[in-house]
């Protein structure tokens, strides 16, 4: 029932920006950066254990909305790669160096505050994000053992809502394909045209399978990111 009213409230904002796009005279930016990301897992005891960060990068479109006085609503599109690394092998059997690289498609939509400011405009702003998992890759050091399976060292990574979908062969499930959370960003853009900025990504969700009875495991698993974006109007 959490989760519905969360999906709903997600809609209703993507139908708000939708609308505003229909009423003003947007301006549409291309889009591209990079980003570091991670996951951090909690147990049942509410205890923290974060991986690694690993380098990723993004690319995409957003639209900037005008709404009022130096205020916009920013909806984005973005083909963005996450994952993190884990140094040693507490979580992923004996392999070492364990590297996932995940392939995800986001939808945001953030409401700017864009003062003028010289000659150009900060940007600060914020909003939700919706994500939903493609794909992606994950290699290994060493090779990777699960009980008393080996999985070998590298393999694909696929999203499932079945915690016991084990895909294909050496697959890493990586958790539900959906995925949610908040954008905060600050920046600076240029001429009317460049724009600079930082970004960071706080996953809200636990994106956790659940098994057949609708039960998941305890403890939670949620994406988190940071990184610089550069945006060309077009």
């Amino acid at each position: 029932m959490k989760d519905n009213k969360r999906y709903g409230l997600l809609f209703s904002l993507l139908l708000m920006a939708a609308a505003g796009v229909a009423q003003a005279q947007p301006q549409v930016s291309a889009t591209v950066g990079t980003h570091y990301s991670k996951v951090i897992f909690g147990d049942e005891a509410d205890n923290r254990q974060e991986a690694q960060f690993t380098l990723g990068w993004h690319i995409g479109l957003s639209v900037d909305v005008p709404v009022g006085r130096a205020l916009y609503i920013q909806p984005g599109l973005l083909y963005s790669q996450k994952g993190f690394t884990q140094e040693d092998s507490w979580f992923a059997g004996s392999g070492n160096n364990f590297e996932v690289n995940a392939h995800y498609l986001d939808l945001s939509v953030n409401f700017l505050y864009k003062p003028a400011v010289g000659s150009g405009h900060v940007l600060l702003g914020g909003g939700p994000y919706a994500a939903y998992g493609l794909g992606g890759a994950w290699e290994s050091d060493e090779d990777v053992v699960i009980g008393d399976i080996v999985i070998g060292d590298h393999g694909e990574v696929h999203f499932s809502n079945d915690a016991m979908d084990g895909g294909d062969g050496n697959s890493y499930l990586y958790g539900r394909p959906l995925d949610y959370g908040a954008n905060l960003l600050v920046g600076y853009e240029f001429f009317n045209r460049i724009s600079a900025q930082f970004n960071v990504q706080l996953g809200l969700a636990n994106i956790i399978p659940e098994y057949a009875d609708g039960t998941t495991r305890d403890g939670s698993v949620n994406n988190i990111a940071w990184g610089v974006s550069l945006g060309y109007k077009l």
